[in-house]
């Protein structure tokens, strides 16, 4: 992931980078094959999508979601998949004079 970070701000800048699009997919990497899949059952995985979701460089980014609509509540259940891996801040404590 520090790999791929690292060669997306010196190829085109982080800071030109203001989306990502989200979807597991169908076909394994190097398949030369774009079918979508559903967040955490296609290849790509829900370890991968907690790491970009959490990196310091990219949690900040706006994400779109662009799965299968197999179901109503695809939507949902998918959006829902990621916020779960979305690591929370740990609140700190603030020293009261």
């Amino acid at each position: 992931m520090k790999a791929l970070v690292a060669a997306l701000d010196t190829e085109l800048g982080l800071d030109h980078i203001p989306v990502i699009h989200m979807n597991d997919s169908k076909a394994p990497c190097g398949s030369h094959l774009d079918r979508h899949e559903h967040i955490g059952e296609g290849h790509i995985g829900l370890p991968a999508f907690e790491r970009i979701l959490n990196h310091p460089q990219l949690a900040a980014k706006t994400f779109i979601l662009e799965t299968p609509v197999d179901a109503p509540d695809d939507y949902a259940r998918n959006i829902a998949a990621l916020r779960n891996l979305c690591k929370k801040p740990k609140a700190t404590k603030v020293a009261r004079p």
